[in-house]
């Protein structure tokens, strides 16, 4: 009967709502579980060169942008497939290089004013502040039209604050010069996230992600050549010719890397991204404790209890959020405050 169909119908969205659910957390757990593994890699790889063997951070930094964006280049050159929306950045160029160029910029003030801030602040008190970022990136997110704001999401973002904020320890020294640095570094680094999803989900590019690190390196490096170019020594070049090897195989891992953040910021979010991070944290100094007997304390025990507890609460609400899509902004094509190029 043509009555009895309707209900069946009707029912439809409610029954897949619950498998695309499942997927989008089983998603979240793949990319993040993959980025935690690969970025704690990286800084472990790192923290060995700079024992003496490339103590040189502006250097090593252009030299993963620069092995990026090569390896960006000859894959693309081998396996152009991997790069469906390349065509489209091509005829659009400007509006690609309107959207990307920022990124270099933002990258260069996030990456020189948090090096300039080591030297007026404790990395405990920096470490501190660095949390700020789940709520900074939040309201702007909220300002964009990229998040809901809701109460809700307030009161679970205090949960992960107070949970992060519990697992840093060391002496809380700082200075002025040094907050404003932090803080300069904090609102360029989240708004280049911002805006980097943008580019990887909106602004009528919707870039994959080997696409979006291929355009963005170039940008990033030409800021890091002047950095690198202002602190050149002889010693540069003696100790990247004495460990050429090793700096190939770290640069290679950072491709790796680059390519995962892209993949976190398209396919998740900036604040999840952010909160991967948080996460990434709080796991190292447990890691370091089973590990190494790293001490820890008992306050940064429980606030890695408490940072887990309030990334999965976090996860559920973004669940329940995406059951209804209806109520994002970008779901319907607007978003707040942003005028498309």
């Amino acid at each position: 009967m043509p009555g009895a169909t309707a209900p069946a119908r009707a029912a439809a969205p409610a029954v897949t709502a619950v498998p695309n659910a499942a997927a989008s957390v089983l998603q979240a757990v793949v990319i993040g579980g993959t980025y935690i593994l690969t970025s704690s890699a990286l800084t472990c790889f790192n923290k060995y060169l700079m024992q003496g063997r490339f103590c040189h951070v502006v250097h090593l930094t252009a030299i993963h942008t620069a092995v990026t964006f090569i390896l960006s280049l000859c894959f693309y050159m081998v396996a152009p497939q991997f790069y469906p929306s390349m065509a489209g950045a091509k005829e659009q160029f400007r509006l690609t290089l309107r959207w990307i160029a920022p990124l270099g910029l933002l990258f260069a003030v996030s990456f020189f004013s948090l090096n300039q801030a080591y030297q007026h602040s404790s990395a405990a008190f920096l470490q501190l502040c660095k949390q700020g970022n789940v709520a900074l990136l939040f309201f702007m997110s909220c300002a964009c039209g990229r998040q809901v704001f809701s109460w809700s999401k307030v009161s679970v973002l205090s949960i992960v604050l107070s949970g992060c904020s519990a697992c840093v320890s060391g002496e809380m020294h700082f200075a002025l010069v040094g907050v404003v640095l932090q803080v300069t570094a904090q609102l360029a680094e989240c708004s280049k996230n911002l805006l980097a999803e943008i580019v990887l989900s909106g602004a009528g590019l919707k870039m994959d992600a080997l696409s979006f690190v291929l355009f963005q390196a170039p940008f990033c490096l030409l800021f890091l050549l002047l950095g690198a170019w202002h602190s050149w020594t002889p010693a540069v070049l003696e100790d990247f010719k004495a460990q050429w090897h090793l700096l190939l195989a770290n640069a290679s891992l950072a491709f790796v890397l680059n390519v995962l953040i892209a993949v976190a910021l398209k396919r998740l979010s900036a604040l999840s991204f952010v909160m991967m991070g948080v996460l990434k944290d709080a796991a190292a100094v447990s890691l370091a404790w089973a590990a190494f007997g790293d001490p820890v304390s008992l306050s940064q025990q429980t606030g890695f209890l408490v940072t887990v507890v309030g990334i999965g609460m976090w996860g559920r609400l973004k669940m329940q959020e995406a059951q209804e899509p209806e109520k994002l902004p970008l779901a319907r094509g607007k978003v707040r405050g942003v005028r498309w190029p």
